[in-house]
């Protein structure tokens, strides 16, 4: 018996292949998204996200300043060759987060960004941007390796609208935007020391030079200060200028210190031209390091200040922490008594309401996706390039195609052989171009190679999440060309990846893994060479299911992935062992976290396709023998089916009706793996959370005026359209009148004396509440009434 055989028959009966288990359904209350760290009890862990976003930059749109009444957040983050990039992020509680938008399709349309002609951008890109809200308009600044150095976007819609490019014509490390009290803008910058320079007032280009405000040498001796001396984010608080930057002194961790001064410019605005900023470590604590200040609200017009600062978590990457600060004497510190554990709670520092604290924990920057193409248009995927010769236009140009705002290519596609479209419901990989072994790390003064599977174009990924993660996908590999390699990827510079080879005709599917160390010179061929015991042929078949599981759990710094398949999605089949391990290359050829990608590559002829069905996650490892288990599941549909469409805004309930009739499709037929139950929950349960949030108790308010004894009073009446009492309160500028349990049908009325012979034309507020699926609402309705003069 061969090995896989008899994997196959160790592993009948147990959890791949046992029927659901079946459950009573339990009331619905969603886990949070494998994203959240909220736990749901007014605490959160750090860090963050569980993923890999490095170099935040955190900025606030304070209610005054926006349509939704309250603070709003957003977040940028570094992702170097990926495209799109420059992700935008949005929080409401800076705790749980969702990408809103991107940047840029392309940082460039060059070989370089676009992996092409022998080009690449690995370890290069966009790195470190700076994102900053001034006069109505948001802007963001990053600096590029390899493409021409810094440029700053603008853009007056930061989810929506399209971002206008500049290039400011030089390499700005680490750059940061700030605007001074009176407007002057500022890009701070540099690597051992901070440097600045003034844009002109349309910030269209670099109008002064101010090299070296400060330096590491200007502290020689605090104990703080040493290596990196860089990512300077800068803040004007109370009169002071503060500047936040990344160190990493001999011996000791990566670690937050803060300078601060009473001139923006130090010495060259000081007398005797002096330096003017003093420093003060302000967080040594688990390598927790280099980020944001983030300014929370506060009674009375006070602002908060925690930090935004990340913690190198390889293979997963650069993780966020949202760290509070405890202020003294004009300079904080960060946790507690400066102490941040990993995995350690802290309380949110914003409350929202029961309903909206649902929603917000299952907003996720990871998704499963069925590739039905129904992803929202953005501007960025409208681009506007002048295409040199001969570059075919229809490279660049959108092809019809929506992905979902998780989705990031590895470098920028090309346009003409990937596919939404050319098959309902399936992602098609085309494979354009016939891959070389020709191709170096530009970043590396060794000039080592790429690996074939790093230089194929088109591989689609999204970010890997821990501790634990499971991602299952279904291919069509009937058009697949002799030479062609495609399949399911866990990787950075190393990487393990179960696919399907196409030689002579034959289908064979097995397991490649890639480990350190990395030769500079590569047979690529016998690299992705199959790992013996982990191959299969698949003869006849057509369709193939693939599982990965990654662990990086076991042990913490490493990850080990294992894979399955299955020619039904119902019996699974180990294929060989666990392989790895994965882990941080020193080299940091590729510089972050560990990314799992659908690919298709070809190494002899161009114009072979693999479609992909789906992209399912779980938390849930098969090697963790769990039962499967529909729990959740069947509390989100009987959740669902309790609902009555007249609380809800249309849209919001033809999209739960679409997620509940996909999970009730699902629900009806068998699963063999988690993935295939917790990936229409996971899609359910946002739709049922954002109803919460969207849900309004019916009513139907009026208002007017009359005349009585010479005085104008104003009438106002509402009326319980709902099918359970609510509690009504009136509420207007001359007095307010409150009803409990008012019934179904019935209508409370209440006329308010102004006391004035005349009322100008103005409204009523009528605060209405009551339950709605189990959950209290409070729905606010406003009524306008006409203006009357009483008497003569």
């Amino acid at each position: 018996m061969c090995a896989l055989a008899l994997v196959a028959v160790l592993l009948g009966a147990s959890l791949v292949t046992t029927p659901a288990v079946a459950h009573a359904a339990e009331a619905w209350s969603p886990r949070p998204s494998y994203t959240s760290t909220d736990t749901g009890a007014g605490t959160y862990s750090v860090p963050l996200l569980n993923a890999d976003v490095p170099d935040i930059s955190v900025e606030r749109v304070p209610a005054a300043e926006n349509d939704e009444g309250r603070d709003v957040y957003y977040m940028i983050s570094t992702t170097m060759h990926l495209s799109p990039g420059a992700p935008i992020m949005k929080s409401y509680d800076l705790v749980n987060w969702e990408i809103v938008n991107y940047v840029f399709d392309r940082a460039s349309i060059g070989d370089a960004f676009s992996l092409r002609n022998g080009q690449n951008s690995y370890g290069q890109g966009q790195w470190a941007s700076s994102l900053r809200y001034h006069d109505g308009m948001f802007y963001a600044v990053f600096n590029t390796n390899n493409l021409s150095g810094a440029y700053l976007y603008r853009t007056d819609d930061i989810e929506n609208g399209a971002w206008q490019r500049t290039a400011l014509g030089r390499g700005l490390h680490d750059p940061s935007l700030f605007f001074d009290v009176d407007g002057t803008p500022y890009i701070f910058y540099g690597s051992g020391g901070t440097s600045a320079v003034r844009l002109n007032a349309g910030l269209t280009a670099i109008a002064q030079d101010y090299p070296n405000i400060f330096t590491a040498s200007n502290y020689a001796g605090q104990p703080f200060i040493g290596g990196l001396f860089e990512g300077a984010q800068v803040y004007h608080i109370d009169g002071w200028y503060y500047a936040v930057i990344i160190t990493w002194p001999s011996g000791q961790g990566r670690q937050v210190v803060m300078f601060r001064s009473k001139d923006l410019l130090g010495r060259y605005t000081s007398v005797g031209g002096v330096n003017t900023y003093e420093a003060r470590g302000v967080l040594n604590s688990n390598g927790f390091a280099q980020g944001s200040l983030v300014p929370i609200s506060r009674e009375g017009g006070r602002t908060d200040w925690h930090g935004m600062f990340f913690r190198d978590t390889f293979p997963i990457g650069r993780i966020p922490a949202l760290i509070p600060a405890t202020w003294q004497d004009g300079w904080p510190t960060f946790g507690t008594n400066g102490v941040v554990p990993v995995n350690g709670l802290f309380d949110k520092p914003i409350q929202l309401s029961p309903a909206e604290e649902v929603f917000e924990r299952q907003k996720s920057i990871v998704a499963s996706d069925d590739f039905a193409n129904d992803a929202p248009h953005k501007a960025y995927q409208d681009e506007q390039w002048t295409v040199p010769a001969p570059l075919d236009p229809a490279e660049i140009a959108p092809n019809g195609s929506r992905l979902d705002l998780a989705w990031e290519w590895n470098h920028a596609p090309d346009n003409r052989y990937w596919s939404l479209t050319d098959r309902e419901g399936w992602l098609r990989l085309t494979a354009g171009k016939v891959v070389t072994g020709q191709y170096v790390y530009t970043k590396l003064s060794n000039r080592a190679e790429l690996a074939w599977f790093e230089e194929a174009r088109n591989t689609l990924s999204q970010r890997t999440f821990g501790p634990r993660q499971s991602v299952e996908t279904r291919m069509d590999i009937s058009a697949m060309k002799n030479g062609d390699v495609a399949g399911l990827a866990a990787y950075n510079r190393g990487f393990s990846y179960v696919a399907v080879k196409r030689v002579g005709g034959v289908n064979t599917l097995g397991v490649v893994n890639r480990s350190q160390p990395f030769a500079v010179d590569l047979d690529q061929s016998t690299l992705e060479n199959f790992v013996s015991g982990t191959t299969v042929s698949l003869g006849d078949a057509t369709e193939v299911h693939v599982k990965a599981d990654l662990d990086f759990s076991s042990p913490v710094g490493q990850l080990w992935t294992t894979f399955y398949y299955s020619l039904d999605g119902l019996e699974w089949t180990r294929l060989g062992n666990r392989v790895g391990p994965q882990a941080l290359d020193g080299s940091l050829a590729h510089f972050m976290g560990h990314r799992v990608g659908l690919f298709n590559y070809a190494t002899q002829e161009t114009g072979g396709s693999v479609d992909f069905d789906h992209y399912l996650l779980s938390d849930t490892l098969t090697a963790q023998a769990r039962p499967l288990d529909t729990s959740a599941l069947d509390a989100a549909i009987a959740h669902a089916e309790t609902l009555d469409p007249r609380h809800y805004p249309a849209d919001a309930w033809a999209a739960t009706q679409s997620a509940l009739a996909a999970a009730t499709a699902a629900r009806a037929g068998r699963f063999g793996t988690q993935n295939q139950i917790d990936a229409p929950e996971r899609a359910l349960s946002y739709q049922l959370a954002q109803l919460g949030v969207l849900a309004a108790l019916p009513v139907t308010v009026t208002a007017g005026v009359r005349c009585l004894a010479g005085k104008a009073y104003v009438a106002v009446q509402a009326r319980n359209d709902h099918d359970g009492p609510v509690g009504i309160t009136v509420e207007t500028p001359y007095g307010n009148r409150s009803f409990a349990a008012v019934a179904p049908g019935a209508n409370v009325y209440q006329s308010l004396n102004t006391r004035a012979a005349s009322v100008q034309a103005g409204s009523a507020t009528v605060r209405v509440t009551g339950v709605i699926g189990g959950r209290d609402v409070t729905t606010v309705r406003t009524a306008q009434h006409p203006a009357i003069t009483c008497g003569g």
